[in-house]
């Protein structure tokens, strides 16, 4: 009875990473199973590795135990579970490895919150309709050099987001010497949509960046921009036309051409993340994007080519970094690979890096995770290359 009742468990623990791992093999974008399939692997690999390993161990001893056809099926179960998440994982690391980044899936057991610490500064870049647009401020330890400046646009669907709901990995930046300021934008709200406020309030932060980096220890000359998502977007399309010379900053001020850009998926086609992204509810991309631009792309066509990415693009863009998981169930792979080859085509310096077995925030779901370090040290790699 002990051998039938420990196989049993090793088929309960081996069966839900079995079906995890299938499921991130599947199109993220057409079912819940595989949007979760897609969504666990780079934040908790290690650990559903470790599951179905535990899940061998207990299959073997339930064989040993006597429990045949129990320990058979269990052992059959837990294999699979072992392959399938070797697998998944040795390929992840192979494509950050690949893509000059590091990673320690040991070190990924240990997860930690986004959101801590709290910055060094938050200081008012302007104010607009009674709301107050903040930087919040990472400063790297004193040094003889002024430091290179990253400013990061947050995500959140263009609803949502702070400038500081990915604070580890702002502070992770300026520990390696970087002066990071993390600026705000206006998201939209019930009938108030921000498809041409959210721009103008991003390329104020950039403008402020540039005209007090200074005094915060930086280096005018040498900024880099940041963004993630909604902010990828807003990140791209202000860093190229900056480049193009066709930048409005929303507080005026000369707008400063990044030295480089790193994105993480960006939502550079409003349409195919309209159409095709996978409805979260709460968080369906169409009501994102009727949110953002006041209704349906068919209704304010204008509106769309406003946001949409390709229609920024300027041979004279600043050398591009995009990182795009291959299973982003909500601005859609595909779409952002479109848009990486119309800027290759026009001669745009950009650099596309796929992790496979990935979803949308891929990184940003715990600090340390395999696909937060991920994150963390490709875009660094890109930025040292660039700016240093």
């Amino acid at each position: 009875m002990l051998g039938i009742a420990v196989g049993l468990i090793s088929i309960v623990l081996a069966l839900p990473v079995v079906a995890l791992a299938l499921g991130a093999f599947l199109d993220p974008t057409g079912s819940a199973f595989a949007m979760i399939g897609a969504m666990l692997w780079t934040t908790y690999g290690p650990h559903l590795l470790i599951v179905a390993l535990f899940a061998l161990l207990l299959a073997t001893i339930a064989r040993r135990r006597g429990a045949r056809r129990t320990g058979g099926l269990a052992l059959g179960a837990a294999g699979i579970a072992v392959l399938l998440a070797g697998f998944i994982l040795v390929r992840i690391v192979v494509a950050v490895l690949a893509a000059g980044g590091t990673i320690n899936p040991i070190a990924a057991l240990a997860l930690g919150p986004m959101t801590e610490p709290p910055p060094d500064l938050l200081e008012t870049v302007t104010s607009v309709e009674g709301k107050d647009l903040k930087a919040a401020i990472y400063r790297p330890k004193e040094g003889s050099a002024p430091a290179p400046v990253l400013v990061y646009v947050h995500g959140g669907g263009f609803m949502a987001g702070t400038n500081t709901e990915t604070a580890a990995d702002l502070r992770w930046f300026a520990d390696r010497g970087w002066l990071v300021v993390s600026v705000d934008y206006r998201v939209f709200g019930p009938n108030e949509p921000t498809w041409d406020k959210a721009p103008p309030d991003a390329t104020c932060g950039l403008v402020w960046a540039g005209a007090n980096a200074a005094r915060l220890g930086g280096d005018p000359s040498r900024i880099a921009l940041l963004g993630d998502s909604a902010g990828g977007n807003l990140a791209i399309n202000i860093g190229f036309a900056a480049a193009d010379g066709r930048a409005v900053s929303g507080c005026g001020g000369e707008v400063p051409v990044p030295r480089a850009i790193a994105v993480q998926y960006p939502a550079v086609d409003p349409v195919a993340t309209y159409e095709r992204g996978f409805p979260i509810p709460g968080f369906e991309p169409s009501m994102l994007m009727e949110g953002y631009v006041g209704g349906t792309p068919q209704d304010y066509p204008d509106r769309i080519a406003a946001i949409a990415s390709a229609n920024f693009i300027a041979q004279r863009a600043p050398p591009t970094l995009i990182i795009e998981p291959e299973n982003d169930s909500l601005v859609v792979s595909d779409g952002v690979y479109g848009f990486a080859d119309k800027a290759l085509a026009a001669g745009v310096n950009l650099e596309l890096v796929r992790i496979p077995f990935a979803n949308h925030i891929y990184n940003q779901i715990a600090f340390n995770s395999l696909g937060n370090q991920a994150g963390r040290t490709i875009r660094l790699r890109f930025l040292d290359q660039h700016m240093r």
